[in-house]
């Protein structure tokens, strides 16, 4: 496999850990066609091998996704195992899926429309399931306007009606002016109204805001949101719906740890909950806030400030990612190596991966990096894969043994 694959691997794999309600991870040889799960020991479980196309990244609510289809059918057939390889529901889905708070979303047929919202896939039917693989609710939604269980609710959607549907399967109409709904952030959905106007609801469908006149309105997040009255301008609002900075700023990102960063002549800094400037606009590139600090990127190196805006690791990075979990970031340099530091700057894991993720919640994550087999005349060929430990212990490697410097 090719070594341009290698970031979106890593988006996939960090993805599908973020699901993992346990401490499994899927592993596999990158050029082969099969995979199996292992324990934080390092231990295959018993749900057995795999092939890769034909199971979910990891398990969601004690469960793995498996499609049963045979192969002279022509539809998938997607159902769960359990972490013995027990069949819990069998399957009978057109697509794979999650549990969330003991919910999930299924596909249960197709819609007779060309193509879905996306317009390269077709779209299907949905409805809720739970665990045992028992309807929450009889009624049958619209896939592409249904959402996932992230709470205890969810907005779905039925024909011209739009719902709240909550974790038991009751539902609630919204008003029949609406036409369009977003799913719940911050507990606030969005709703575009007939007329245009936006309303945010909150968890019982009580409009709790509305925004008159604005060009674009995002998701809440934290408590805030972006909106526009001004082309190309923005700033953001609270749940009220009260502005609390001023539409003049040309890209803004979202509030975490309390800071905002935002793009105003071609540079990057942070505003608090209050609208004020409290880090000047001086970089090219910034993350948000994790942990007490923030990524930032200027004339092609990056580094961390602090919330007072004080550079605390010096901008002499290539690339870096953000210090999510566990107190580190993985960085790379000059050799294109990267490793991990902790908060102080210092390397924890010295530079030696191709590629390095975010650890997870459980303190694991994937690496991906070179062996005496993947050079061929000096070119990377082919990648080889690891589950790591935050304190550099090989879990998990695919190839010639990995050994942490």
């Amino acid at each position: 496999m090719k070594y341009r694959t290698i970031c979106t691997l890593l988006i996939v794999v960090s993805f599908f850990q973020l699901k993992a309600q346990t401490p499994y991870y899927r592993v596999d040889d990158p050029e082969g066609k099969t995979c199996y799960f292992i324990d934080t020991l390092g231990k295959q479980i018993p749900v057995g091998v795999h092939e890769k196309l034909k199971i979910n990244g990891n398990f969601s609510g004690g469960l793995i996704c498996i499609n049963f289809k045979k192969k002279l059918a022509n539809t998938d057939a997607w159902g769960c195992l359990n972490e013995k390889g027990d069949t819990i529901i069998r399957g009978k889905y057109l697509e794979p899926f999650y549990f969330y708070n003991g919910v999930a979303k299924v596909s249960v047929g197709t819609m007779p429309a060309l193509v879905s919202v996306d317009g390269d896939e077709p779209t299907y039917y949905c409805q809720y399931i739970d665990k045992k693989g028992e309807l929450i609710n009889d009624k049958i939604f619209e896939g592409d306007y249904s959402y996932d269980m992230d709470h205890s609710w969810a907005i779905t959607k039925s024909g011209p009606q739009w719902y709240i549907i909550s974790k038991n399967g009751t539902l609630k109409e919204l008003s029949v002016d609406y036409a369009y709904v977003s799913d719940f952030s911050s507990g606030l959905a969005k709703c575009k109204r007939m007329n245009h106007y936006t309303v945010y609801i909150d968890t019982t469908g009580w409009p709790v805001a509305e925004i008159r006149n604005e060009n674009y309105t995002g998701d809440f997040y934290n408590g805030f949101t972006e909106y526009s009255t001004v082309k190309d301008k923005f700033g953001f609002i609270n749940k009220l719906g009260q502005p609390i900075s001023p539409c003049i700023y040309d890209e803004v990102s979202y509030f975490n740890e309390d800071l905002a960063a935002v793009k105003i002549y071609n540079k990057w800094g942070y505003i608090d909950t209050k609208g004020k400037m409290v880090i000047k606009p001086e970089y090219d590139i910034t993350e948000a806030f994790f942990n007490g600090l923030a990524r930032v990127c200027y004339n092609g190196k990056c580094g961390f400030i602090d919330k007072k805006g004080k550079l605390v690791i010096p901008l002499k990075f290539t690339e870096a990612n953000s210090f999510f979990l566990n107190g580190l970031a993985a960085v790379s340099q000059e050799n294109i190596k990267w490793g991990f530091i902790n908060k102080k700057g210092d390397w924890v894991i010295k530079p030696q991966f191709i590629e390095g993720a975010k650890f997870d919640e459980f303190g694991f994550t994937t690496v991906f990096y070179a062996d005496k087999n993947s050079l061929k005349k000096g070119i990377l060929e082919n990648y080889e894969k690891a589950l790591i430990s935050k304190n550099g212990k090989v879990i998990w490697c695919s190839g010639q043994k990995l050994v942490i410097k």
